[in-house]
């Protein structure tokens, strides 16, 4: 019988971080970070369901699963290919800001900006000491929040229905970091799980 397991993911994100978007801001920023229509930024499902699996799969790497292998984190995360299977038996929805928070923003939007920082860097040339021709760069950055994201398991397979909160336990301190310039700071995040329902 197919069952479905909730859990609610909290990221508390420590540091200012990035999680680029792809997208150029021109004099603002060279670089832009996710964000949702309304502007608020979020942590897109498609990330943080490649997070979790890098985290599990180095768990399993250091046989911290019980009863897990190759094939079941193929089975949570998917393969390549566009058979039903393929995307695997866990949904990640996008990370947001709480629906109190996202009312308060839609309420004042001019008070969405101070959600943003643009931080700059550049190249030093080693022989002079002196910044390199053409390497000045922007970066969009987001200031320190909580977000939430549910993740969805639908399966039938009983072992996996039971083990997956034990597992993801173990997995998530592996996930102390996320986006871009991680060994220069930014990014860090605490990341928690609580189990909402069975159904």
């Amino acid at each position: 019988m197919i069952k479905s397991i909730q859990v609610m993911l909290t990221f508390d994100l420590r540091s200012e971080w990035h999680l680029g978007s792809g997208r150029e801001g021109g004099a603002y920023a060279d670089n832009l970070v996710q964000k949702s229509p309304d502007g608020l930024p979020i942590i897109n499902g498609k990330t943080i369901k490649g997070l979790l699996r890098h985290a599990f799969n180095e768990s399993n790497k250091y046989q911290w699963l019980p009863d897990a292998d190759a094939d079941t984190i193929e089975h949570l995360f998917g393969r390549e290919g566009t058979d039903l299977m393929a995307s695997g038996a866990l949904k990640c929805d996008s990370a947001t800001l709480s629906l109190a928070e996202q009312h308060y923003f839609k309420e004042n939007p001019s008070a969405i900006d101070h959600l943003y920082r643009v931080r700059h860097a550049t190249a030093i040339d080693p022989l002079t000491g002196t910044a390199q021709d053409g390497s000045l760069r922007a970066m969009e950055v987001v200031i320190p929040m909580a977000m939430q994201s549910r993740l969805t398991l639908t399966t039938d397979n009983p072992k996996i229905l039971i083990q997956f909160s034990k597992w993801l336990d173990l997995s998530l301190p592996l996930l102390c970091a996320l986006g871009g310039k991680r060994r220069r700071g930014l990014g860090e995040v605490i990341v928690t799980a609580t189990c909402q329902e069975n159904y």
